[in-house]
C-alpha cells in the first residue's frame, strides 16, 4: 500500500499536491537577535552574539574569555 501511494505522489503535478495562497494578516518577523554574530577579539572567529562574553571590554568567544 505505501509503495503504491509513493508512486502516485511522484506522478502528480505541483498544482495537484500544493495550494499556494497569500495570507493577508501574515507579516514575517525574523527572531530578534538570534542570528547576529560578532568577531572574537582574541581568536578572530565569528560567534553568535548570545555566546559572546566581554573580556577587557572587548567581545570574546567562550574559550577565549576564560568562562
Amino acid at each position: 500500500m505505501s509503495e503504491e501511494f509513493i508512486h502516485w505522489v511522484y506522478e502528480q503535478t505541483d498544482d495537484t499536491l500544493f495550494a499556494v495562497e497569500l495570507k493577508p494578516d501574515f507579516q514575517f518577523k525574523p527572531p530578534k537577535d538570534s542570528f547576529n554574530k560578532t568577531k572574537c577579539s582574541s581568536c578572530g572567529k565569528y560567534v553568535f552574539d548570545r555566546y559572546l562574553r566581554m573580556k577587557d571590554a572587548k567581545p570574546a568567544c567562550i574559550p577565549c574569555s576564560g568562562y
